[in-house]
């Protein structure tokens, strides 16, 4: 068991692979993990994979969180690339703070578009695949690494495009 101080928080990540064999990563924070929660945030950090691979046209070749999770794939044929990913955003209920992470390999038939002019970007957070991971994200939950004890929520959704 780790030996940080009670409310740290501990690395969470999903690496994905593209077609043309590159990776990209999510990455976020999420509680750490105890011997009075390991079952129950194991079983949260899973729910939030299977939010992320519904989302994701990439195969996912690793997964960290309370241990390393290597997984055999091939590249997929279906067009992913990590160039194109759904930036989700999270912001400190207590102090404001706002951070992103981004799901490499966005399978963009699965989102819509807010329809406004300044945000022309902006994600649907309603359909079907999107509200899951939500909610799976603020069931983990996702902690603010500065200020672990503070309410974490999911504040917003929109494609990004050529990160590398």
């Amino acid at each position: 068991m780790p030996t940080l101080p009670a409310g740290s928080y501990q690395p969470a990540s999903a690496s994905y692979l593209d077609a043309g064999g590159e990776r990209g990563s999510f990455h976020v924070y999420g509680k750490i993990i105890s011997a009075a929660n390991h079952d129950a945030q194991a079983t949260a950090w899973g729910n939030v994979l299977t939010a992320l691979d519904a989302l994701a046209l990439g195969a996912r070749i690793e997964d960290r969180y309370d241990d390393l999770s290597r997984y055999s794939v091939v590249p997929p044929t279906n067009g992913a690339a990590r160039e194109v990913s759904l930036q989700v955003w999270f912001q400190d209920e207590t102090s404001g703070q706002k951070w992103s992470a981004n799901l490499p390999t966005v399978n963009l038939a699965k989102i819509s578009y807010i329809d406004n002019i300044g945000a022309k970007d902006a994600v649907d957070p309603t359909t079907t695949e999107v509200a899951a991971l939500t909610t799976a994200l603020e069931a983990f939950p996702v902690v603010n690494p500065e200020a672990q004890t503070h309410t974490v929520h999911v504040v917003g959704y929109k494609v990004v495009r050529g990160l590398k």
